[in-house]
């Protein structure tokens, strides 16, 4: 019986491994999903992301003598943060400073009594900016602030808006895409953020899309 040479033994030995390293790269999951079966409210975003877990950001908001924070706090079901930066924190997540790189940042809560008799879709334009105030000109524009688009939208759990917008911050310029929903019995708020600095949201607008609209709400179980 022949010997089969050397080099052609490492040569199959390659071939033989090939389909497994193929196998193993093709179940590799190109993204990761996070949310809370609780809420009933989920998203997606890239697998390389860093998560900034929600007692990461529940130790951080809670961190104040603000009895006001605390008790909106103390509402608050589910939230966590995504990003590409390898040091942002979880205090800078709830920050309104312009970041290098994409953050993304969910947050469900229940809404106070009075909070369900006067939700509306103009107070989920204003969760962070006062946008109604801004562009009915009842505030002056002293942060350069553009609506770059306004959609009202529709989903299982919940109805809501969806904005995009820029404005500076302290030098700079920073875009938001912002979507907030809430529930249909109007006793929850789903608040969905993707942001950084504009140049870096031109950037990655597409992938950041992306993530916007993998956002979707099934309603709280």
């Amino acid at each position: 019986m022949s010997k089969i040479p050397n080099q052609s033994k490492r040569l199959i030995a390659t071939l033989l491994v090939m389909p497994l390293l193929i196998a193993l790269t093709a179940c590799t999951p190109s993204k990761q999903y996070a949310g809370s079966k609780k809420d009933g409210a989920f998203f997606a975003v890239p697998n390389d992301w860093r998560e900034i877990s929600n007692s990461a950001l529940n130790k951080e908001e809670g961190n104040t003598k603000n009895q006001n924070d605390l008790d909106r706090l103390s509402m608050v079901t589910y939230q966590v943060g995504f990003t590409t930066s390898k040091t942002l924190t979880a205090r800078e997540v709830f920050q309104l400073a312009p970041t290098k790189e994409p953050v993304a940042f969910a947050r469900f809560r229940d809404l106070f009594p009075e909070e369900r008799n006067a939700i509306s879709f103009n107070l989920l334009r204003d969760v962070i900016l006062p946008v109604t105030s801004y562009q009915d000109g009842t505030k002056t524009n002293d942060r350069n602030f553009q609506l770059i688009d306004d959609q009202e939208i529709v989903q299982k759990g919940g109805r809501g808006v969806n904005l995009i917008y820029s404005f500076d911050y302290n030098g700079s310029n920073e875009t938001i895409n912002q979507t907030a929903i809430y529930s249909n019995d109007q006793s929850k708020i789903y608040i969905f953020i993707v942001r950084c600095a504009t140049e870096c949201y031109n950037k990655n607008v597409k992938a950041l899309e992306k993530i916007v609209k993998s956002f979707t709400v099934r309603g709280a179980r």
